[in-house]
């Protein structure tokens, strides 16, 4: 997950409030006039900047705290010797789709819902149920010749 972004967003936020209070320092030199002013608006600013940065930190902290479970329980998991289950493939795919998907990028995998799953009978293979002797002669369909003399399997 990309946080990068966030962080300088931050950054320019207090920045631009930085930028503020030096405008309105220099209305400090203004006569006696402005300084209620001048107070009202300099405890305006840093109580905003305050605001702003506690919402931040406390979401960011919600999010670092649910990663560091996320990433602790996938670490764990690349640490075991044993091999994952098919639930275990099916959510660490779900996690790189969830993180794809929040980057914008196409999925690599398509999750079917449950009403599109249908159980199919498991497909016979070749040589393993076969009718068919090994080195025998193929099996005709009825009311079709073959134009290979029979003994040429012998």
């Amino acid at each position: 997950m990309e946080k990068a972004h966030l962080y300088e967003a931050l950054y320019l936020v207090n920045h631009g409030i930085d930028e503020a209070v030096r405008g309105v320092q220099r209305l400090k030199k203004s006569p006696k006039l402005f300084m209620e002013t001048y107070h009202k608006s300099m405890a305006g600013l840093e109580r905003r900047r305050s605001i702003i940065n506690l919402q931040f930190m406390l979401e960011m902290r919600k999010l670092e705290e649910d990663d560091e479970s996320r990433f602790e329980e996938e670490f764990n998991v690349w640490l075991s010797d044993e091999p994952l289950t098919n639930n275990e493939i099916c959510q660490l795919m779900r996690g790189v789709e969830r993180e794809r998907k929040l980057e914008g990028k196409p999925p690599l995998v398509q999750f079917l819902s449950r009403s599109k799953r249908t159980k199919k009978p498991p497909k016979k293979t070749e040589g393993v149920h076969s009718s068919r002797k090994l080195n025998g002669p193929m099996p005709s369909a009825p009311g079709v010749e073959s134009t290979v003399p029979a003994d040429a399997h012998a």
